[in-house]
């Protein structure tokens, strides 16, 4: 973990169960003769929506090593407002090294700022840089937010029921879906006919 990287922290404050963070600092401390610990601090990601003490914008409390295009990935990827109950905060979390090296943190996980044009920046959540329960969670959620309540992973489609009446089904998405599904098996049979005369 870097300077200035973006990581989902565990907590409890959140309803999700993660919260957005920075990581300000890092040190190696040697606690001991051969026992040497990474110090990390974490702080509040002021621009994934939360407001700061005083009313400012998260662009009025950027932290010093935050750029435009760092701010503007991270709103991308959770400006979404559902952390503006989250209180600032920093933590300081140690780690031996060997977990952090491995990347083995049970209450930290790598946040993806990469912006992509797809609704929770995939379709499929084995696209996912940093495929963990965070990652997965925020996805899901951004898409259920923009109504895209179909999501697949690998082979499995994960459906999440919007409670509400959705234009999913309209005689002309259904006439589409059908013409496909006639196309499709069509190429199946003709597949299956070559290969029978290839074994001949």
């Amino acid at each position: 973990m870097e300077k200035g990287q973006a990581v989902w922290l565990r907590s409890t404050a959140s309803r999700w169960g993660w919260v957005p963070a920075l990581v300000h600092d890092r040190e190696e401390v040697q606690l001991k003769p051969g026992l040497i610990v990474l110090r990390v601090t974490l702080r509040d990601d002021p621009s994934t929506g939360g407001v700061a003490p005083g009313g400012s914008s998260s662009k009025d409390c950027l932290s010093p090593f935050m750029n435009d295009d760092h701010l503007r990935r991270n709103e991308i990827s959770g400006g979404d407002g559902y952390y503006n109950d989250i209180e600032p905060f920093e933590v300081v979390v140690t780690i031996d090294m060997e977990s952090a090296e491995r990347g083995e943190l049970e209450d930290i996980k790598i946040r993806d700022n990469s912006a992509q044009n797809v609704v929770g920046r995939v379709d499929d959540l084995i696209g996912l840089t940093h495929l963990h329960e965070p990652a997965i969670l925020h996805a899901l959620r951004t898409r259920y937010d923009s109504d895209v309540i179909y999501t697949c992973t690998g082979p499995i489609l994960i459906a999440i029921n919007p409670f509400k009446s959705m234009p999913l089904y309209t005689e002309e998405i259904m006439e589409r879906y059908r013409q496909q599904g006639e196309t499709g098996i069509a190429t199946e049979q003709v597949d299956a006919k070559k290969s029978e005369g290839k074994k001949k």
